[in-house]
């Protein structure tokens, strides 16, 4: 049955009176008596109120604050972490896995203080506990930086000695045997992780208030926007993360080292120090707004007609006076309450799973396609983020537009449409058969012309009678092009001649006379395959993000309004928790897993991964999406039946 109503519910109205409304009873008329206490509805400190500041006491301008608050954490906790880990590993000799533990302590930082900040932050003054979370944000920034200022100039192997060529000299050079993985590694680990603390609330404590504040039929559009501008932040962080990476990490030394050098290292030092600088100047404005914006309680009792029957029983007005002692003791009641939601229960595991495939690949995607593609870190977060801007944008408006037009469909139908769109998601996975061709490599994944392989850069038998007197240095890294094969250094390619002003190398035994050698890597010209790729991507982000807004609406709809806060707090924890923690650990060993070239260090303790067995590693990455995408259908199957058969009435919506 379809039921309409011509009343406020569709007309804008309110909306445009909010600011001329006359409270009269509840909080709004202890306001109306009290205009300047701490809990008044008017934009100032205390008693500081001017007049001019009240012109921005309204959603609107909450949500302009709102997003440069996102937009900045964004572009830290995603953008910057995900294009810089490979430098990272580089300058600091790390393997993905500890690389990918490091970006994910900033979920550990949300998982440790979102329980409590969720719940106080709920009851209390939100803009407030949003300016204090911003400021967290900074100096966590500042903090992930500090290693660049600690730890000295960037020595790279291959600054250690000259050009490494086929020589009957034995080098004196004594490697010094120091880690500075043991002193700068737990400072991105504790940077990250305050990160995480200040960004607890942005997504619970944040859209909830903007929920509060905005009528029910306008929110999912308050809300499309504030996620649009969270993914606009990653893709700002991509694009100038892509700059920074081609500034050399140390500015002010200079290098013979260019960005296609395979010891390159950008700058990923730059963006954290830029928003930490942001941060300390844009989070004084959140101090300003008052507890409650003008016409907050109108709308509560609009959704509350609108609330499952289930859920009207329970009252909507908040205690603003109530202690923490209370909170904390109510705290259990309402975790208990909430989880005894099955619809909510499953509803957020398939968002865990989704989270889990999603997370993992927005953490290591830059690093993909610069290992897949063989292009620059920077080129790779440029192409990244000039593609998830537009799409994950359409993705998440289109999402928004369709419960706009849709406007009260019911949390049974929320949930079919959730199945239909991750149904779809099933193509994404194969798109990424898509690759190019990878580099052979003498001696790692091609045979020397005596059949001598390495297996492992780190547990070398290199007896190949080409270099057998050349006594090659075994911890460099100095790729040079014959032939279209690639190897490791000038000396195990047996040159004895040093490169030229163009990089050639000459008498290379291993190589045959009439071939030319150049500086480098042998790289396929593959600009076609990258832009097929390009599109097939665009489309599966998208897809991807579109769920974002009618998710959340099932959310807030399937448990009491005040439950809201709280609920997404409980759901950020397990999707945090079970999800986004594990998901770039296991695509950072997946990677691991698929080396076929360690950097060994000075010492000759692994480092780094040098090369990657692109083949395994696409399949890997396949099977790894696979799985995710079919848990999370199944997990929204079932929040769909949880609701559709539950015990009590089914609310009449259309």
């Amino acid at each position: 049955m379809i039921v309409t109503n011509k009343s406020t519910e569709d007309q804008p109205q309110p909306e445009k009176n909010i600011n001329k409304e006359t409270p009269t009873t509840g909080d709004d008329a202890l306001t109306a008596i009290e205009p300047c206490s701490f809990y008044g509805q008017k934009c100032g400190v205390w008693k500081c109120t001017p007049g001019w500041l009240q012109f921005f006491n309204n959603p609107k301008f909450f949500l302009l604050s709102l997003i440069c608050f996102v937009i900045l954490q964004g572009a830290v906790a995603t953008g910057f972490i995900s294009v810089g880990l490979s430098s990272i590993e580089r300058r600091y000799n790390l393997p993905s896995s500890l690389s990918a533990f490091a970006a994910i302590s900033y979920e550990i930082g949300v998982i440790l203080i979102l329980p409590f900040s969720s719940y106080i932050g709920g009851r209390g003054h939100k803009p407030r506990v949003l300016g204090i979370s911003l400021l967290t944000v900074g100096i966590g920034c500042f903090i992930f930086a500090s290693p660049q200022f600690i730890s000295g100039s960037y020595q790279n192997f291959n600054s250690t000695l000259l050009s490494d060529i086929c020589t009957n000299y034995i080098s004196n050079y004594v490697p010094t045997c120091s880690s500075p993985v043991i002193y700068y590694y737990p400072l991105f680990v504790f940077g990250n992780i305050i990160i995480g603390f200040g960004s607890s609330t942005l997504y619970t404590v944040g859209v909830g208030f903007i929920d509060d504040s905005t009528h029910p039929r306008y929110s999912p559009i308050y809300i499309s926007v504030f996620y649009i501008a969270a993914v606009l932040g990653p893709s700002i962080g991509f694009g100038l993360g892509g700059f920074f990476l081609s500034v050399f990490v140390d500015p002010f030394t200079p290098t013979t080292l260019t960005s296609r050098d395979t010891q390159w290292v950008g700058g990923w030092w730059i963006g954290f120090v830029f928003v930490g600088i942001l941060s300390f100047l844009v989070f004084p404005q959140f101090f300003l707004y008052p507890r409650r914006l003008q016409g907050s309680l109108t709308f509560d009792k609009l959704r509350k007609e609108s609330q499952p029957i289930e859920n009207q029983g329970i009252s909507f007005q908040e205690d603003h006076n109530v202690s923490l002692f209370q909170i904390l003791k109510d705290y259990p009641y309402y975790l208990f309450r909430i989880l005894k939601n099955l619809t909510f229960l499953f509803a957020t595991l398939g968002v865990t799973t989704a989270g889990f495939i999603s997370i993992g690949l927005v953490t290591f995607l830059p690093k993909y396609i610069e290992v897949q593609y063989s292009v620059t870190p920077s080129i790779a977060s440029y192409l990244i983020g000039g593609i998830s801007i537009p799409a994950a944008s359409i993705g998440i408006f289109l999402g928004g537009l369709t419960l706009f037009i849709f406007k009260k469909l019911s949390v049974e139908r929320l949930a079919l449409l959730l199945i239909a769109v991750t149904l779809i998601e099933i193509i994404i996975p194969p798109l990424f058969l898509v690759t190019c061709s990878h580099p052979l490599i003498v001696g790692v994944n091609y045979n020397y012309p005596n059949s001598t392989k390495l297996s492992n850069f780190a547990i070398r038998n290199l007896n190949a009678s080409c270099f057998s007197n050349c006594n090659c240095e075994t911890h460099l890294y100095q790729p040079i092009c014959s032939d279209g094969v690639t190897y490791v250094t000038p000396c195990l390619a047996g040159c004895s001649g040093q490169a030229n002003s163009s990089g050639f190398y000459s008498n290379c035994s291993c190589i045959q006379e009439q071939s030319v050698t150049t500086d480098g890597k042998c790289t396929e010209n593959c600009t076609i395959t990258i832009i097929i790729a390009g599109i097939l991507l665009f489309f599966s982000i998208v897809l991807i993000f579109y769920n974002n807004i009618p998710f959340l609406k099932l959310t807030l709809r399937c448990v009491a309004d005040k439950d809201r806060t709280v609920a997404l707090g409980i759901q950020s924890l397990i999707t945090r928790l079970l999800g986004q923690l594990p998901g770039p650990l296991a695509l950072g060993g997946i990677f691991d897993l698929n080396c076929i070239l360690w950097q060994e260090t000075d010492c000759g303790v692994r480092g780094a991964c040098l090369e990657y067995n692109t083949d395994t590693l696409k399949y890997s990455l396949i099977g790894f999406l696979s799985i995710g995408v079919i848990l999370t259908n199944i997990f929204f199957i079932l929040a769909w039946i949880t609701w559709r058969y539950r015990k009590i009435p089914k609310e009449e919506t259309a």
